[in-house]
């Protein structure tokens, strides 16, 4: 395990407002899901080599964000965890 998204493994929630009304987003998945009719079955990292982000470099995980107030859809970065970051979460847990 190099390093996980919190949103995609239901350690987090997705915490980003919308940049035209303020409320709080919604999940609606990933980003690379949308790709394509088989982009959810592709490995994340194979997808993150050919998607014109800097996301694999940066341990980024793009998700999009849908908005139910104004029914606006962006895109949210989200910072992928460590295997440190992921045993301090458990630890504050325990």
């Amino acid at each position: 395990m190099d390093h996980l998204c919190p949103v995609c493994n239901g350690l987090a929630a997705l915490e980003q407002a919308c940049s035209r009304c303020g409320n709080r987003l919604d999940d609606a998945g990933r980003l690379y899901d949308f790709y394509g009719d088989y982009s959810p079955y592709r490995e994340i990292d194979d997808v993150k080599m050919d998607n014109g982000y800097p996301d694999r470099q940066r341990n980024q995980c793009l998700h999009t964000g849908w908005c139910p107030q104004c029914h606006a859809s962006e895109m949210v970065i989200v910072e992928e965890w460590t295997p440190d970051r992921l045993n301090a979460q458990k630890d504050a847990h325990q």
